[in-house]
């Protein structure tokens, strides 16, 4: 179990009238800076995010979140981000393989911060972590679905080191009320504690590379999937979407602007 992690990353979203064209660019790389990218498998990622029907841990910043890949599943509770000077981001995060012990760790950590949860009225549940969660008074505020393709990234000439941290290509399709929403980014994580630099470096050089193709992104998936959906009800969205439902350049100003303005 990963407690009271201080996870460092960055992303950045791919602006672009063609951005599966873009992202299959990036992943097309093998070196970046002084750094090599080494392909690992891709990975498909569902991700149920779930809170009180009074919105209680919205309220406080924190996000509960379920995720399935393959036939592992894994509970994770993360904090509020902090933006750090050079571009990323910083936040608390609690993350374990789905176990009792698991959700002890995560209820006890929201009752401490005084969210009230239901008792558990049944036993442990291994294979329906869903219907535990929702059991102890939780709803499913978002789902979606990452299609993602993975490289580790290394200093040149110590692929046997530790891998200091990870680039990431999501294609993220969000399910808003059957309808479906796509956009796509690029996300980079640190993997030791001091992984700031190369996070730094990378940013750095995929903005000079592909310039306005790219634009830092200080907003989650999360407040990012909400900011959508309530713009696509809005009609704020429309004709901002491409006949695949990728969601066109334009939409990021107005999605960041909204966030911005603190209205999620």
């Amino acid at each position: 179990m990963r407690s009271n992690f201080r996870e460092i990353e960055a992303a950045l979203i791919i602006c672009s009238e063609n951005p599966q064209v873009v992202a299959s660019q990036i992943a097309g790389l093998t070196s970046i800076a002084n750094y090599r990218l080494l392909p690992q498998n891709s990975e498909t990622i569902h991700d149920l995010y779930l809170d009180r029907p009074d919105r209680a841990l919205q309220t406080q910043e924190l996000a509960l979140r379920l995720r399935e890949m393959g036939v592992a599943q894994w509970i994770t509770l993360k904090g509020r981000s902090q933006p750090t000077g050079w571009g990323g981001v910083e936040r608390l995060e609690i993350e374990a393989p789905w176990s009792q012990d698991a959700l002890t760790s995560v209820v006890k950590e929201l009752m401490d911060r005084r969210i009230k949860m239901l008792p558990q009225r049944q036993d442990f549940d291994y294979a329906h972590p869903l219907n535990v969660l929702m059991s102890l008074g939780l709803e499913v505020i978002q789902d979606r679905r990452s299609y993602r393709v993975v490289r580790n990234i290394v200093p040149m000439g110590e692929e046997s080191s530790p891998v200091p941290a990870e680039l990431a290509i999501d294609a993220v399709v969000y399910h808003f009320s059957g309808q479906e929403t796509r956009l796509h980014e690029v996300e980079i994580e640190a993997k030791v504690e001091d992984g700031s630099a190369v996070l730094n470096t990378m940013i750095k050089s995929l903005l000079a590379m592909y310039g306005q193709t790219l634009r830092t992104w200080d907003h989650g998936k999360l407040p990012t999937g909400k900011a959508i959906e309530k713009l696509l009800r809005e009609g704020a969205l429309e004709g901002l979407l491409d006949d695949n439902n990728n969601l066109k350049p334009m939409a990021y100003y107005k999605i960041d602007s909204y966030l911005k303005s603190g209205s999620s």
